[in-house]
């Protein structure tokens, strides 16, 4: 029953504005928007919202409020939109990569859709490839192939004759996948397995030469500045493990620091908001987990010994 829909893009991509502007008005022309569509008394409108760039308003609920007009921070749910959403009416938000599927499923029928993919991840998966690697740009392959396909077939493996060391999946709050983990199918479940995530198909292919480290603190970083500061969590806990990672790189930290890190990561992924403070440890707890050496090699001695108690008083 709903006659307005709404496309939401960022400000900083004006080639695909435009393309959108364009589309709009040929789908009018043709009669496939606008009133009585295609002869029949259904009306339905599309309107662009251009966003200022947060990277919280990937949360559905922080994108209804950017739409709004307000600013961009999520809402507790429930009410979930599919209820309550967009100006307090029942709203179906979804990323323009899965309404894309609807038309040919339509077409072609559901049987033909499932045939791809795995038995829990049908269809495929649109994934930007970049990093230390080959060939760099968008890819679309049926979910449940091979990282190592995706990588070193489709990708033509590191430059320079270098080795791969790991792959980021889902963007700025994915996941690390190691090498040795490259035969993994990539669908929800086996990502999810490895401490990864699908999000919106980032890939980043990192070669011998990266420290996985500076990678962690790297994509802190990045989740610490684009933390709305709605939820204590999230602002406090991001910038506190930003602290520690810069701390473990400038080789000042202890045994205890990286202990403290470790509770600071389930803290922030257990009690945010929302999906960006849920999801931030992914990188810090991925690399943890493959390659933990790489933080144990930049410790320093903890004069109190391995535990202190609340005084100061080895234990």
């Amino acid at each position: 029953g709903a006659s307005q829909g709404f496309i939401y893009v960022r400000a900083e991509y004006p080639l695909a504005i435009s393309r959108l502007q364009t589309a709009i008005k040929q789908a009018k022309q043709a009669g496939l928007l606008g009133s009585g569509v295609l002869e029949s008394p259904f009306s339905f409108n599309i309107d662009l919202r251009i966003g200022a760039g947060a990277f919280v308003c990937g949360e559905e609920t922080a994108l209804m409020s950017s739409v709004e007009g307000k600013r961009g921070t999520p809402r507790p749910r429930p009410p979930f939109p599919a209820e309550k959403g967009l100006n307090g009416c029942p709203t179906l938000i979804n990323n323009v990569e899965t309404l894309a599927n609807i038309a040919p499923i339509i077409r072609k029928g559901a049987d033909w859709f499932s045939a791809i993919g795995t038995e829990k991840s049908k269809g495929t998966k649109v994934f930007a490839l970049a990093g230390k690697i080959t060939n760099t740009g968008l890819i679309e392959v049926p979910m449940g192939t091979p990282l190592r396909k995706i990588v070193e077939e489709m990708g033509g493996g590191a430059p320079d004759g270098r080795t791969i060391k790991a792959v980021q999946t889902g963007g700025p709050s994915g996941g690390c996948i190691p090498a040795e983990a490259l035969d993994t199918p990539v669908d929800y479940d086996s990502l999810m397995k490895l401490g990864s995530i699908m999000g919106s198909g980032g890939m980043i292919v990192m070669d011998e030469t990266t420290h996985m480290v500076d990678v962690a603190r790297f994509f802190m970083e990045f989740c610490m500045d684009e933390s709305c500061g709605k939820c204590i969590p999230c602002r406090a806990g991001t910038a506190q493990m930003h602290h520690l990672l810069t701390k473990i790189l400038g080789r000042k930290a202890t045994a205890r620091d990286l202990e403290k890190l470790e509770e600071l990561c389930d803290m922030v992924r257990n009690t945010s908001l929302c999906g960006l403070g849920q999801t931030a440890p992914n990188p810090v707890m991925s690399t943890l987990r493959f390659f933990r050496q790489e933080y144990t090699d930049l410790l320093i001695a903890d004069k109190y010994g391995p535990k202190v108690n609340g005084n100061g008083a080895g234990k």
